[in-house]
């Protein structure tokens, strides 16, 4: 969380300061690794940071410390709820929210997937 709040600090003195292209894209790749860690590949802020960053600008940097802020509440509020529903917590963290990169995964034979995607893939068509 702390890093989070860095990250977002980060940001804010980047913009302060005039726009750096080098330490956006330091920030940015700072950032994403942050998100990934935290929330995953897959997460809604996870992709969305990729997608409004692409631009080395200081509306992407906006839009990155935005969504930094959101998945900063986010993880407060999953924190929270945990906290409020004693004892039955998924994680053992004592604030009930867990890392990504710490969470048990499944990982699936990549045949599995292909035939996962192919039907996907066909139930879109339809």
């Amino acid at each position: 969380m702390e890093s989070l709040n860095e990250l977002i600090g980060l940001a804010q003195s980047i913009l302060d300061a005039g726009f750096d292209l080098q330490a956006f894209l330091t920030w940015r790749e700072f950032a994403f690794l942050c998100l990934l860690g935290l929330l995953g590949p897959v997460h809604y802020y996870t992709k969305s940071f990729v997608r409004f960053t692409h631009r080395p600008d200081e509306h992407g940097l906006l839009a990155g410390e935005g969504l930094l802020v959101a998945a900063r509440e986010e993880i407060k509020k999953a924190a929270g709820a945990a906290h409020h529903n004693a004892g039955v917590t998924l994680s053992s963290s004592p604030h009930g929210f867990v890392p990504w990169m710490l969470r048990p995964k499944r990982w699936l034979p990549l045949l599995e997937l292909r035939i996962a995607r192919r039907s996907n893939m066909l139930s879109d068509v339809k």
